[in-house]
């Protein structure tokens, strides 16, 4: 009915010139409403929590107390982002981050790592002394974070003859949220560009002093 009506309004400004203007201010006042509709649909969907859950690759030295962290870009894992499982003198982590992006508060009540599909419920998690207590309030426009040791996480995956793994939350309101990008973890040539960068030389030596003795 609205496609006649515009139909029609084009065929009176093609006979009349003075409809012209009119029916050119009626697209602009559509499209404008339009726009109006959108947004609303957009502040509808963030008025409540929204969560985003990332992955990282961490290294840290203990003795040279100096870490590294890899993140994943906008198409895929650079090849210098991912260590090796083992790195001489220092340890591996992957760390698993929370964001609440919208507008409502919501409850954590777990980090875990899963792997497969979501209907497969295939995870793992760990509790380490330390770590804040859970459920974890997370207020809009702010994280939560966990390292986890990425021996433990290699062997889950390899456990469930999978080889990518994911991060994942598990909300007080009974839902879960992955982490959209997963980890790799039989990449080919995994961790050599790492070991061979500036970063990777410096993490797999030895303190100063330890050099000395």
């Amino acid at each position: 009915m609205r496609l006649e009506c515009v139909v029609v309004q084009a065929e009176q400004a093609a006979s009349d010139p003075l409809a012209l203007p009119a029916f050119i201010i009626s697209i602009v006042a559509a499209g404008v409403g339009l726009s109006a509709l959108l947004w609303n649909i957009i502040a509808w969907v963030r008025s409540g929590h929204r969560i985003v859950v990332e992955i990282e690759t961490v290294v840290r030295n203990p003795k040279r107390n100096s870490g590294w962290t890899g993140r994943r870009g906008r198409f895929g894992w650079a090849a210098a982002s991912i260590p090796p499982s083992h790195v001489p003198y220092s340890i591996v982590f992957i760390g698993l981050t929370a964001r609440n992006v919208g507008r409502a508060p919501v409850d954590i009540e777990r980090f875990y790592f899963t792997v497969g599909k979501p209907r497969e419920d295939k995870n793992m998690s760990w509790t380490f002394e330390g770590d804040p207590p859970l459920p974890q309030r997370l207020e809009p426009g702010s994280s939560a974070s966990r390292e986890y040791m990425i021996g433990g996480i290699e062997a889950f995956t390899r456990r469930e003859h999978r080889r990518r793994f994911r991060g994942a939350v598990a909300l007080g309101n009974g839902q879960s949220r992955r982490s959209r990008l997963s980890f790799d973890i039989d990449r080919p040539n995994r961790g050599s560009e790492f070991l061979s960068s500036s970063a990777g030389k410096t993490l797999q030596t030895s303190a100063p002093k330890e050099d000395e003795q």
